[in-house]
């Protein structure tokens, strides 16, 4: 009696099979999506993280900028929408997407907490809301008085 040794057709498999393809494909696909979703966080992090920077120097000089106004040219800014504006007044560099919302609300000059009608008081609440794109970055107040400057005695 003789054995006969059969043999598989095709003899020793060599390659991937369709199936290991589509599963190696789609475990890719999903560590891809995974890692450009943390990627987009990350950047999206990074950017806001400058729009706050560049939000904070912008209320800074536009601080400066203000600082010698008279109560009657804080009034006047009550309701203005503007660019960033250095101290000197010059537009703020790099800052073209940002844009500076005021608000100026006359207060009590003892009690900084009551709101007063324009003609009572030398003291105004100035508010400046930072935005970009419609969406708020950062938000300041503070206290503006009238000036008053001491003249030199002859």
């Amino acid at each position: 009696m003789q054995l006969h040794r059969t043999r598989r057709s095709g003899g020793r498999r060599r390659g991937l099979s369709l199936v290991e393809v589509a599963v190696s494909l789609a475990i890719i696909s999903l560590v891809a999506t995974a890692s450009a979703g943390s990627l987009r966080t990350g950047l999206r992090s990074l950017t806001g993280a400058e729009a706050s920077a560049l939000a904070t120097v912008a209320l800074r000089q536009f601080r400066e900028y203000t600082l010698n106004f008279s109560i009657e040219e804080m009034d006047a800014l009550d309701g203005m929408t503007t660019p960033p504006l250095m101290g000197d007044g010059e537009p703020l560099p790099g800052a073209e997407t940002l844009q500076l919302g005021v608000s100026v609300t006359p207060v009590s000059d003892s009690d900084p907490n009551e709101v007063v009608a324009v003609g009572e008081s030398k003291t105004r609440y100035v508010k400046v809301l930072v935005t970009s794109a419609g969406r708020k970055i950062q938000e300041a107040g503070w206290l503006a008085t009238r000036r008053v400057v001491a003249e030199a005695s002859p």
